[in-house]
């Protein structure tokens, strides 16, 4: 049976062709499947990201254990390094579970911004119905400049109902830390949806593992009122889930 170092390196991309195939393939399969609505604009950026990948250059890795890999993110796609801190093969020899560090962020693509305006047109929706997308938190990626709000282009038509979110930040802002007190002494929120009383929710203030994480109880007004805090911040980063 193989082991783990020379399937790892059978598995992962570690040199500029590996993740040019390998995203060649991650393009093809996704405008083939027809069950995917594989967007102009989704493709357009997948295009750049391609042509940004052809003209940069990337070093063969050859210690153990690093990684090249690219994402999609809230507004655009990066090509990331990273160190595997864990490969651990089950007793048939496939892979059972692996951990990964971030090093660094190589290379970044990032899709046009629109207005509200835009945005809506491209939906098939009112300027008011974006404007209470972002208000009650269901455009978690929407940026505030001025008075303006743009959004990323391929940012998903919200879907009905909550979808589970997670807020971090190097440094909290006064107007936060002001306004909602109880984010003081932390760096990340969770937020869901109360299984039993759909119009409550809760927040988890912390990383699992910290001594002082906390769980709070937010009603519709007190979610709302600190997601759009969050989301106009400008420096907070989230993440959305799509369970709760």
């Amino acid at each position: 049976m193989r082991g783990s170092l020379e399937l790892f390196k059978e598995w992962y991309c570690h040199n500029k062709a590996d993740v040019q195939r390998d995203f060649q393939m991650y393009m093809e399969q996704y405008a083939s499947d027809s069950e995917e609505s594989y967007s102009k604009i989704m493709y357009d950026l997948c295009e750049r990201f391609q042509q940004a990948l052809d003209s940069c250059s990337l070093p063969k890795l050859t210690d153990d254990w690093w990684y090249y890999d690219y994402a999609q993110v809230n507004d655009g796609i990066d090509l990331r390094l990273y160190y595997c801190d864990e490969f651990n093969l089950d007793a048939n020899g496939e892979l059972e579970s692996s951990t990964s560090t971030e090093e660094f962020t190589l290379l970044s693509v990032k899709c046009d911004y629109l207005k509200v305006e835009q945005f809506a047109k491209l939906n098939n929706v009112s300027d008011i119905t974006v404007r209470q997308w972002i208000r009650r938190g269901k455009l978690r990626t929407a940026k505030k400049v001025g008075r303006d709000w743009l959004i990323p282009s391929i940012a998903p038509k919200p879907a009905r109902g909550f979808r589970a979110a997670s807020y971090d930040w190097e440094r909290l802002p006064t107007m936060l830390s002001d306004s909602f007190p109880y984010l003081n002494g932390y760096d990340c929120i969770y937020i869901f949806q109360n299984k039993e009383v759909k119009n409550q929710f809760e927040g988890i203030l912390g990383y699992p593992g910290q001594s002082n994480r906390m769980k709070i109880a937010l009603t519709i007004q007190d979610r709302e009122k600190l997601e759009l805090a969050l989301i106009s911040s400008g420096v907070v980063r989230v993440e959305e889930f799509s369970f709760s």
